[in-house]
This record gives C-alpha cells, structure tokens and sequence, in this order.
C-alpha cells in the first residue's frame, strides 16, 4: 500500500516522499523488515526513537513519531500527535478495516473476563455460529489456537487477526479487554456491538497508580465511540457510576438486585449450581461459586442482545465443559482440588468463599504466590484474606519476573494473621507438602496461575504447569 493512501484519513504532516510503498508495520525494530513502517513509540522507560537506526537498518522506509526528527533523510516521517493512537487506526486502515466485518464483543473488568468471553464464545459455537475469541487463554479463531502474549493484543497484531476472522467467515468475536490496552490507545480505530462491565477490585496499582486512574481506562470502553451498547453488573458499585455516565443504550444483570437481568433461588450441588433466570428459566451450569452464576448472567444477557434462543443457551450451559483455569475441580485420591487463576485480593476472597461450600466439615487449603514487579500492597491484603477463610496456608512463587522469590513471600506473609502455614519457595514442592498434609475429602486450593504454562523469572519463561504437577499424585 502506498503511504499517501494509508495516511489518507488520519490528520499527520508529512516530511519526505509520501508515495513510498508500505508493506507492512512494526513497533520493534527487531522485527522490521524492507518496506517496513516503523512506529516510535514513548513507553515507561525507553522511547521508540532510540530504535530508530536499528530500525532503518533493518528496513523501514518509513516512520511515525510525535516530534520530526532532524537530519533524518534516509526515511519519511509521519508527524502525528498521539503515535499510539496513529498505530491503531492506521493498522486498522492498512488490514483494510476486518472489524467493521465482524461483530465484535467487548469484555473488562477486574475479574471474569475469561469465564464470561469463553462462555459466549461455547454458545454461540453450540449454535453452529463461527466465532473467534481472543484473551489471556490465546487467540482462538474457528478453534484453532494461536499463541499471543498479551491479554488484549498490540494492534498490528490485533487487527491482523481480524483480518484472519474474516477470511475464515466468523461472524462473533468475544473479546477480553483490559485497562491498559485502553490506555495505550489499542483499540482506536474500530467500534465495539457490545460491552460488558464485570467488577472493579485492586489490581495494576504498580501501573495506574490509584483506583480512580484504573478506573477511568476501563471507563473509556463505554464512550460511544468505542462502544454501541453496553451491559454492567450492577452488583458493582463501579458499573453504577458507568450506568450514571453512560451515553449509549445498556442492559444490567444482578445477582443480588434489580436488573434488566437478574437470577433467583440460586442453589450449589457439589460443583455445580442451580438457579432461575428472570424467575422463569432454570439454568444448571457446571461450575460452583456465586462469582459464576454472575458471569453467566453476563453472557446470557450478550448472547440475548444477539437473539440467540434462551433454550439454547441454557441446554449450552448444562453441555458446557469446564474453563482452562477457572475454578477447574478435580478429585486426585479422594481430595478435592481446585485449580483457578485469581490472583487478585478481590478474587482470591471470591474463590476461596466457594471453596468453602465443598469443604463440609473437612479441611480447606490454599496455596497462592503474587507476581514480581506488580503492585506490592495487594500481598499482605491476599496473606490476610487467605488466613481468613483457610485452615492452612502455604505461600510460593507466581511469576517473580526480576523480584526475588524471597521478597515476594515476606511481603505476603505479614498478612497472615494465623501460624498455621509455610514457605515454600519452589512451586512444585509447594505442591507436593499439600498434598502431604491432606486427607480424603479435604480441599486444597491452588491459585494464581490457573492454565499458565510457566513461570516467568529473570527474562526467562520455564516451562511449568500447576495441572501436570497435580497429575503426579493420583493414585
């Protein structure tokens, strides 16, 4: 694509030759190639201007920074005010608009927006539609997997995979959105059907500083440029103040109120739960904890803006296999073993208050680290949490990143405000001492991590998985 025709409708000043070909775009400038449009972006740290020669070097014909670069000939400079922005919608522009082709579901929050987005994407694949889905679990596309490291990805690489959707005849996309996508200006250039707002606990402290900053980003999703029409658990107080603000028609579901949407009777069987939609349709769904019948309610109320049959979504629900990392429940020789990724205070206190409701009168324990290089203040608040509603608490490793192991766990431990718990700084032998410690019909907790494949430290991602360490202790 010639440059001129790429930058048509994005206000930029040009300086140099404009009717350069463009065959592709990149923000590293590792991975440009001959053709190459090259983005200089500011990040925390670093600015993409530094990368500049190495960018040239390896290709790229052109660039867009948000200050004209002097003595610069080699290249074109596209001067624009927001390079973030400019990455977005021209990326957009250069895949020749895929979204405005597919019908598009957006998904933030704090906590569910895999459970929900996964949801959606099982009904509407139970009602013969093809639908891709993209979040922390990957990049799914008519079921087949592709690997991507960000929950909500770059977009040159986001719109690519639209473009992808498109050439495999979806027509749904459920899609998890996270604050700092944006943020970051990831998601200009294309407009959201719907948009579903979960909850709003403590969480990315380290980036947005304060929960009014984390609040404003995932504010954005519900401006009407970004979105057509919204849905907002208005169990949360923050989807209250959205519902005050908001500027385009919604919906709200509630498990505890009054609601476009709302559930009744709510009853757990083992580790399933029951309850009535609307008091009039039961829904059986094969996952325990309250937080659960919130996020079907959730996708019941997406999948009913599209007119999906409410039988079919419920006969989807009860057919509906377990959620790679969400509260996956397996018994390994009579104990009870939940598997779930909550790593947030808000979320930890959520799935251990369900695990409660299949520990009888048995033993319930958890075991749980906290990221490196993230928000210190949540650890004593999820050591504390943790003391509260478990008999036994063991404290590991998450993802330390460039933090010691050491530091992370001490941070967690003052929280605790029993003795009854260890450190235990490797995560398999963490695993193995609570298995150790359990009887038949106990239950032991394993958070943090859910369907994670490694343990990222030092740079590095060592393959490692909670699920195939459990698998060593059946017996």
């Amino acid at each position: 694509m010639k440059l001129f025709k790429l930058i048509k409708n994005y206000r930029c000043r040009v300086v140099g030759n404009a009717n350069v070909e463009i065959l592709g775009l990149y923000h590293k400038d590792t991975e440009v190639k001959n053709g190459g449009l090259f983005f200089c972006l500011r990040g925390t740290r670093v600015d993409g201007v530094e990368f500049l020669n190495s960018a040239i070097k390896n290709g790229a014909v052109a660039i867009v920074t948000e200050q004209e670069i002097p003595n610069l000939f080699k290249v074109t400079q596209i001067i624009v005010k927001n390079a973030r922005d400019a990455m977005s919608r021209l990326a957009a522009e250069f895949f020749g608009n895929p979204a405005s082709k597919l019908k598009i579901i957006g998904v933030t929050g704090t906590n569910g927006k895999t459970t929900i987005t996964t949801m959606i994407s099982n009904v509407f694949e139970y009602v013969g539609k093809k639908v891709a889905l993209i979040g922390t679990n990957g990049v799914f596309i008519c079921g087949k997997k592709y690997d991507s490291e960000m929950t909500t990805p770059d977009p040159i690489e986001l719109h690519n995979y639209f473009l992808k959707m498109v050439k495999a005849k979806c027509e749904y996309v459920c899609m998890e959105v996270s604050a700092h996508a944006l943020d970051l200006f990831k998601l200009e250039g294309f407009k959201f059907d719907v948009s579903v707002f979960t909850n709003l606990t403590e969480d990315h402290l380290d980036y947005f500083k304060t929960m009014d900053k984390y609040f404003e980003a995932k504010e954005k999703l519900f401006l009407s440029k970004h979105s057509k029409f919204a849905i907002l658990n208005i169990d949360d107080d923050y989807s209250k103040v959205i519902a005050e603000r908001i500027n385009i028609p919604f919906k709200t579901y509630s498990i505890n109120d009054k609601a476009s949407y709302f559930a009744t009777k709510v009853k757990c069987i083992e580790n399933k739960q029951e309850f009535y939609f609307n008091n009039s349709y039961k829904f059986v769904i094969n996952m325990a904890g309250r937080f659960n019948v919130s996020n079907t309610l959730a996708a019941i109320s997406v999948l009913k803006h599209f007119e999906i049959d409410i039988y079919d979504i419920k006969k989807a629900f009860e057919n509906m296999p377990a959620i790679d990392g969400r509260f996956n429940l397996f018994l390994v020789s009579g104990v009870k073993v939940i598997v779930d990724y909550a790593h947030t205070p808000d979320g930890l206190e959520n799935l251990l208050k369900a695990a409660l409701e299949l520990k009888e009168d048995r033993k319930l324990i958890v075991l749980f680290g906290c990221g490196g290089n993230r928000e210190t203040q949540k650890r004593a608040k999820m050591g504390e949490i943790s003391s509260k509603y478990a008999d036994f608490v063991i404290i590991s490793t998450d993802n330390p990143r460039f933090e010691s192991r050491e530091k992370i766990t001490r941070d967690i431990e003052k929280g605790l405000t029993h003795s009854n718990y260890l450190i235990e700084l490797d995560r398999s032998c963490a695993i193995k001492k609570g298995f150790e410690m359990t009887n038949s019909g106990d239950v032991f907790v394993i958070a943090g991590k859910g369907a994670e494949k490694y343990i990222d430290e030092n740079g590095v991602k060592v393959p490692y998985s909670d699920y195939e360490e459990i698998e060593k202790f059946r017996r």
